[in-house]
């Protein structure tokens, strides 16, 4: 038996092949399985896929006699159920805690390309990435690049890139790529 929250409603999400069991999606962002009516359906986790809840199904097609996957991604279906579009141009739905598992309506809505990426631009898990990126790989810390940089640019080098690569525990493309200043650029000696 399944406990309908308050002012939660229910939507059929229409799927392209037979199956045994229908299968709907709440405002609330919560998927269920059922026979007849709502009210006999059972709550279902779902799958995922990079973080968002998806419904997965397998069916048959009909020429070829192949199985065949398919997964709908359950934010789209809140939002196309639930969310109304305000211009043609909205076709990507934001998560606006940036939660990828938070499909509740409060949490959805409708984007253009620009405010998409605005909001990724934006968003702290972004942020922290391209701060990882500008710091470099983690193998090494900036002091470490000041020494290294010293030491390929000391003329009396007898020290092959291979060597230094290995001594400081990094390839030799990273090697040659802070050679270059393509990584590790803002560091200058």
């Amino acid at each position: 038996m399944l406990r309908f929250k308050t002012y939660e409603t229910f939507r059929e999400i229409v799927i392209d092949a037979p199956l045994k069991m229908r299968y709907a999606v709440s405002n609330y962002g919560r998927l269920i399985s059922y026979t007849q009516t709502f009210e006999d359906g059972r709550e279902l986790s779902g799958g995922r896929a990079d973080g968002y809840r998806t419904l997965h199904y397998k069916f048959r097609d009909g020429e070829s006699e192949k199985k065949k996957n398919k997964y709908i991604f359950l934010y789209r279906a809140v939002a196309e159920f639930f969310i109304p579009k305000t211009s043609d141009e909205q076709v990507y739905v934001l998560h606006l805690d940036r939660k990828r598992d938070n499909d509740h309506i409060s949490n959805l809505r409708w984007a253009t390309r620009a405010e998409m990426l605005e909001h990724s631009r934006t968003s702290p898990y972004v942020i922290a990435a391209k701060t990882r990126k500008v710091l470099g790989n983690g193998k090494l810390t900036s002091t470490q690049v000041i020494r290294l940089k010293k030491r390929l640019q000391d003329p009396k080098r007898k020290t092959r890139l291979r060597m230094l690569a290995k001594e400081f525990g990094i390839s030799e493309m990273q090697l040659r790529r802070i050679k270059t200043g393509e990584n590790w650029g803002h560091i200058v000696v």
